[in-house]
């Protein structure tokens, strides 16, 4: 049994779910103007790091014009008690008026591995903070969706095994379901790997990497049940087929087409080994070694055979495009999280505001630089047209 002081500390560890699948009967469906909040625990305020998840979601709607805001706390529970400061003692009624300052359309909500560690005699309690959260947030009419609890990652000894822990969060979770379905809320539920991973998820059995928070992005795509974000180009005889652009002012000797995609890729980490999920085919090359460029950038080079087959691209403007994207992002939610979150709180708001309580009016100034990042990457979501040439290489 786990000292007090030993569990308190794990739970402080404790991120959010891993893995998902949607069990809603529909995919969910993004609005014109969406405002999204991101709300739970270690997990959720992470992922402002890597900014994965939301360029992941925002970039299959680059017209609709939404927006994300990550209130994720580390520790926290659907009591809130993390969130309680010497600025404002009641962390849920303080978690309230910030989540009705956002006018809100969807909350994507994410708890219960931290409550988990009370286990079956827990989970009463549980059921009953997290229906009194779901409450609250129904008051701002947004559309919901519960994220269930993590399966721990079993990274080996020394560290320990995960069974017990595991147990509990698929109890929990089951928990969660049920309260989710009743509600009609989509609920997604979250598994510990996603197929046989080679490459570990975490480095410690909780905490997402980049490369784990990229591969979630793409988890969590499907489990809110988006399309598969597919692309290829197929040229053969002057004659274009594609899947997820469009292709036009197609040209020959030497081959060149300009193509402009639906939607951004997701770039990868850099340390990622990944396979290319963009596929160009080119039919009728002659016999030797041919270069893709895009925009005058080398993409890829391979032989006419293996052109005929289909190559992998992985790099070009569009995935830099994509890189700046996330960039912004990760940008745009470190400025909100000084905005909402300031280190010197308790001296602008808190008990010795009497100190440096006049600098509080400095607060609301982040919000332009946030309008700001948000003006670039409503920019930089959009997809550009680019001119792809292959020819024989030299």
């Amino acid at each position: 049994m786990l000292s007090f002081p030993l569990r308190c500390l794990v739970a402080a560890l404790v991120v959010g779910p891993l893995f998902p699948t949607l069990t809603a009967a529909e995919p969910f469906a993004w609005r014109d103007g969406d405002r999204v909040i991101f709300l739970g625990n270690t997990l959720i305020e992470r992922e402002q790091r890597h900014g994965y998840w939301e360029a992941a979601l925002t970039r299959r709607h680059p017209d609709k014009g939404i927006t994300f805001r990550n209130l994720g706390w580390s520790g926290d529970t659907v009591w809130a008690e993390a969130r309680a400061t010497f600025a404002e003692v009641d962390g849920p009624r303080y978690l309230k008026a910030h989540i009705a300052s956002l006018k809100p359309t969807v909350i994507v909500v994410g708890y219960g591995f931290n409550e988990s560690f009370a286990g079956k005699e827990g989970l009463p309690k549980f059921q009953q903070g997290l229906n009194t959260l779901l409450d609250s947030l129904a008051g701002t009419k947004a559309r919901i969706v519960v994220l269930g609890p993590q399966r721990q990652e079993d990274l080996g000894r020394p560290l320990p095994d995960p069974a017990a822990n595991n147990a509990r969060c698929a109890l929990y979770g089951d928990a969660m379901k049920t309260i989710a379905e009743k509600r009609g809320y989509p609920f997604v539920e979250w598994e510990s790997l996603l197929g046989e991973q080679k490459t570990p998820l975490t480095d410690n059995g909780i905490h997402p990497t980049a490369y784990g928070y990229w591969r979630m992005a793409a988890a969590l795509e499907k489990g809110l049940g988006q399309p598969e974000a597919t692309w290829e180009i197929a040229l053969a005889d002057g004659k274009a087929k594609a899947t997820g652009c469009k292709v036009k002012k197609i040209e020959a000797n030497p081959t060149r087409f300009e193509a402009t995609d639906d939607m951004l890729p997701l770039p990868a980490p850099s340390d990622a080994k990944v396979k290319g999920e963009r596929v160009v085919k080119i039919q009728g090359l002659t016999p030797g070694k041919h270069v893709l460029s895009i925009d005058g950038q080398e993409a890829a080079t391979a032989s006419a055979a293996e052109w005929a087959a289909g190559v992998a691209l992985t790099r070009g403007p569009q995935f830099e495009q994509a890189e700046k994207l996330r960039a912004a992002i990760i940008e745009k939610n470190q400025t909100y999280f000084h905005r909402w979150r300031p280190q010197n709180e308790t001296y602008l708001f808190g008990f010795r505001k009497k100190e440096q309580g006049q600098n509080a009016k400095e607060i609301p100034e982040f919000d332009p630089l946030v309008e700001k990042l948000e003006g670039e990457i409503a920019k930089l979501i959009v997809p550009a047209a680019h001119r792809y040439e292959i020819q024989a290489a030299k």
